[in-house]
């Protein structure tokens, strides 16, 4: 007797009655759409976007969009298929779920080659009830065109089971059109504040003075580019998350706001300037807590890191998102900063290093007073809640935190350099968590101004009497430009000296 094989069936499309089948083995499970499907930039249009389910992050197919069927939609009732393909999940769009059935090898018919598209994904047609009823059996092999050994060879297990050091990686985290998205801090040259944009290109408007020449300003005007930011000399391009972020159903300026901030992007090839809504935190990302999202031809994404339930931040892969737009970037880069841009010194050039965020940056706070520490010591950047006080602590010592399972000491700011105390909206208070020589400290604060990039320091010598006993904390001194162009000189906390000589912290 013929061993029958086993499908499970799907309806695709309610008014068609067109149905499609997949082998049962392949079905891991069939569940309702949950939650919200965040969007992917960059990606395929038939690929909706994610779907978190129970802690993973399952790329979400609209199967109406790949068979290119005239109706795209999907009523609030529609199912998931959750598919295993080359030891990835992902999740395939239907109608409805029909059931599941046996049927024998003389049941199952290859399509005709002629009759099929490069791309199609329907392989075979199931033959049931006499003839009565036919279903398209759906090869999952085909579901991304051109991606099936690429896929393969990315899905492959792991087959080192050593276990290894924990590593991290340190994300600056932006928000845009309700989602949360992280650079790579490599990337992130220093941030700074919309208004710093010399010259917005509109198809009804232009501001700002001519940055340069009337011809180059004439290539800027009619290329894919929204600005031109003048830093330090040098003029760079400047971007709207939405033209990366396929920021579909905003408006031209819906989001731009007085938290509107430019994160300033360095390749190794050329700089520009990244329209976001607000930059919200530096995080530090545990590397195996990252849910893999690739394989389906988007690679500007490279993973989802899921914080808390309902906040789950896009991790982008910088080099891929701005892969279209990278031969016309440089072109305007080298175009208008003329034969003086820089070039990397050979050391940075024999490490294959890009402008890093170093002791140039600093993260720029307020506790009462306007602060700053470097960004080299900053690990990332938290909400205040969770500390937990200690019966008896006094004066700055706030209390503990657990910082995934590493108890960390919490410094308040404002009480150890004597300024008075006050009741700043718990919403803006966060703690900067920064780490020196083994050593892990969390400094609360009132609000974070921004990331700051200075290349001078003086050191500080002239401190303030009331200053006087934390003085040597207090050894740099930086000048700040604030918004409105006002210089402010801002004293630099030295975490190593306020660890090693005022808390009594083990090394970890």
């Amino acid at each position: 007797m013929t061993q029958q094989q086993l499908f499970a069936s799907f309806l695709l499309d309610w008014s068609e009655g067109l149905e499609i089948a997949l082998r049962a083995e392949s079905v891991a499970e069939a569940t309702p759409v949950t939650g919200k499907v965040q969007r992917l930039p960059a990606s395929p249009d038939f690929v909706e976007g994610l779907m978190h389910l129970r802690n993973e992050a399952i790329p979400l197919i609209n199967l109406k969009k790949r068979l290119g069927l005239a109706t795209h939609e999907y009523d609030a009732g529609a199912k998931v298929a959750v598919v295993k393909l080359f030891h990835r999940r992902y999740g395939l769009l239907f109608d409805d779920i029909r059931e599941v059935f046996a049927a024998s090898p003389a049941d199952v018919r290859k399509m005709d080659g002629a009759l099929q598209m490069e791309d199609t994904i329907i392989s075979s047609l199931i033959s049931l009830e006499q003839g009565a009823r036919t279903v398209e059996l759906l090869d999952l092999a085909s579901l991304f065109p051109g991606q099936g050994l690429e896929l393969e060879e990315m899905g492959e297990p792991p087959t080192d089971t050593v276990m290894k050091e924990r590593r991290y990686l340190r994300q600056v985290i932006f928000s845009f059109a309700g989602q949360l998205y992280g650079v790579p801090v490599e990337y992130a040259q220093e941030i700074t504040f919309f208004e710093a944009i010399d010259r917005m290109y509109k198809p009804s408007l232009e501001e700002g003075p001519h940055p340069f020449s009337s011809s180059i300003e004439d290539l800027y005007k009619h290329s894919n580019i929204d600005g031109s930011l003048l830093l330090r000399g040098r003029t760079i391009p400047v971007l709207s998350a939405r033209r990366l972020l396929n920021g579909a159903g905003i408006g031209k300026d819906e989001y731009l706001g007085e938290k509107t901030r430019v994160i300033v992007v360095s390749t190794p090839h050329f700089s520009f300037g990244l329209i976001v809504e607000e930059v919200t935190a530096i995080e530090r990302i545990p590397e195996d807590e990252i849910l893999p999202v690739g394989g389906w031809g988007n690679t500007s994404v490279s993973g989802i890191y899921q914080k808390e339930e309902g906040r789950n931040i896009m991790l982008l892969d910088m080099d891929q998102l701005i892969y279209d737009h990278a031969d016309e970037l440089g072109a305007l880069t080298r175009l208008s900063s003329g034969p003086e841009v820089p070039k990397p010194r050979e050391k940075e050039k024999s490490l294959g290093a890009r402008h890093l965020i170093t002791e140039n940056c600093y993260l720029v706070f307020s506790i009462g007073k306007t602060m700053a520490v470097q960004l080299k010591d900053v690990q990332e950047i938290i909400d205040r809640d969770g500390v937990l006080g200690l019966p008896g602590a006094a004066g700055y010592h706030s209390g503990i935190i657990n910082l995934r399972g590493l108890v960390v000491p919490v410094v308040n700011l404002r009480a150890f350099y004597g300024y008075k105390s006050t009741e700043s909206p718990l919403d803006e208070q966060k703690l900067v968590i920064c780490r020196s020589e083994s050593r892990t400290v969390a400094l609360e604060v009132d609000q974070i101004v921004t990331i700051y990039k200075q290349e001078q320091y003086q050191n500080a010598t002239s401190i303030k009497k009331e200053l006087a006993k934390r003085k040597d904390t207090l050894d740099r001194l930086i000048v700040y430009v604030q918004e409105d162009k006002r210089n402010e000189h801002v004293l630099v906390v030295n975490v190593h000296n306020l660890i090693r000589n005022h808390l009594d912290i083990e090394a970890v």
